[in-house]
């Protein structure tokens, strides 16, 4: 079933991507509109969502990086540090419940990060339907417009 425009606007979604060096991408919509690759399926973000979420934490998890500014918004920043500790880039939409806007910020940083070509082929090919052109190694920032 398809995530309608309306629900993307009221609701703060979990939603996930690959950058262009294989690295596993976890976002937080915030109120925001969703690439239509995720909007698509509310059936794949579940499956990739319960999945993300029953992977163990990477043994280098006590070594996440939570930035600044994650603590000091007064926002709930540990979802974010959970998803890093599994080996996830984790991004919060930085403009809340502007659904145009399309703007993200980094939260936590994985020491060890996941990539692509270590999942399992099914849910390697959920992810590849929402691809992010650029790497997010180093990024604090992130524009996901043009993200189909």
């Amino acid at each position: 079933m398809r995530i309608d425009a309306a629900e993307q606007a009221d609701s703060d979604i979990d939603w996930f991507a690959v950058d262009g060096d294989g690295h596993v991408v976890y976002l937080a919509s915030g109120g925001g509109t969703l690439p239509e690759s995720v909007a698509a399926s509310e059936e794949a973000l579940l499956q990739l969502h319960q999945y993300f979420l029953t992977l163990p934490e990477t043994p280098a998890a006590a070594l996440v990086q939570i930035e600044p500014n994650a603590q000091q918004s007064g926002r709930n920043y540990q979802s974010f540090a959970r998803y890093a500790r599994r080996g996830l880039f984790a991004f919060d939409k930085t403009r809340l419940n502007a659904p145009a806007d399309t703007g993200y910020h980094l939260v936590a940083r994985p020491a060890s990060p996941l990539l692509l070509g270590t999942l399992p082929g099914p849910i390697a090919a959920l992810l590849l339907r929402t691809q992010l052109p650029l790497s997010v190694q180093d990024a604090t920032q992130l524009d996901i417009a043009g993200v189909d």
